[in-house]
């Protein structure tokens, strides 16, 4: 028997793929879902990191290049 989370899952990959549950079902087989969780499971990881245009990351960086400049400038 299916978990409830498993069951979601698997409405919302025929969702995304456009298949009803039936379809799903008969064309897939455990390994090829298996991939599929493994695949939105690192997507999902991917979405919560910062990326590298958020603003806090871009301020956080600036302020590490500032800091070497000026420890350059400083042991002159």
């Amino acid at each position: 028997m299916k978990t409830n989370s498993e069951k979601r899952f698997l409405f919302r990959l025929a969702r995304e793929l456009g298949y009803t549950m039936s379809r799903l079902m008969k064309e897939m087989d455990s390994r090829e879902i298996a991939e599929w969780i493994a695949f939105f499971s690192l997507e999902n990881e991917d979405e919560k990191k910062p990326k590298q245009t958020d603003p806090k990351v871009l301020g956080e960086r600036m302020k590490a290049s500032m800091g070497a400049y000026n420890l350059g400038r400083n042991s002159r």
